[in-house]
């Protein structure tokens, strides 16, 4: 009569254990979980990388002009031999370029000097290329507003000539 008793209990225990299991369940998918760990579609915030890429004709940086269609990329050290892929962008028609960084490199701290820029390629059309590619620059934060930071590149500039100037 005992181990009866004993087993009903354990039945109940296990019943109600597995309902409060289902029930947890139906009150978050694994989307909505997802989202409150952080890594949902709702972006909790955003880093942007913004700058531009030119080509200086002479010297003094008097004749100076933009490079469209340029890609430049970013790439941020996460940590001791792990380093993140390179993010890439184009330049416009101004030679201005955007990043949108992703959201797994937010949380580094000190971006400043963590990440760099780097131009990658350049259209044959602009022979800037050949002397400055390995040329890295450091980014400078510009403004921070809630979950929003913008930081800058300013202008990379690229020495040699253009058959377009």
């Amino acid at each position: 009569m005992r181990s009866f008793f004993i087993l009903r209990c354990f039945l109940l225990f296990f019943f109600l254990f597995h309902l409060a299991f289902a029930a947890a369940r139906k009150i978050w998918s694994r989307t909505e979980m997802l989202e409150m760990a952080g890594y949902g579609e709702q972006k909790l915030s955003s880093v942007i990388i913004t700058g531009s890429l030119i080509c200086n004709t002479s010297p003094s940086h008097l004749h100076s002009i933009a490079i469209p269609g340029a890609t430049v990329a970013i790439k941020c050290h996460t940590g001791y031999k792990r380093r993140s892929k390179w993010t890439k962008a184009v330049t416009d028609d101004l030679g201005e370029f955007e990043i949108d960084l992703p959201s797994q490199l937010h949380a580094i701290p000190d971006l400043e000097n963590t990440c760099v820029i780097k131009p990658i390629h350049v259209p044959e059309l602009y022979r800037c290329h050949h002397n400055s590619t390995n040329t890295h620059k450091r980014i400078k934060l510009v403004s921070s507003t809630n979950s929003f930071r913008v930081y800058t590149s300013g202008k990379i500039r690229l020495q040699g000539h253009s058959l377009k100037s």
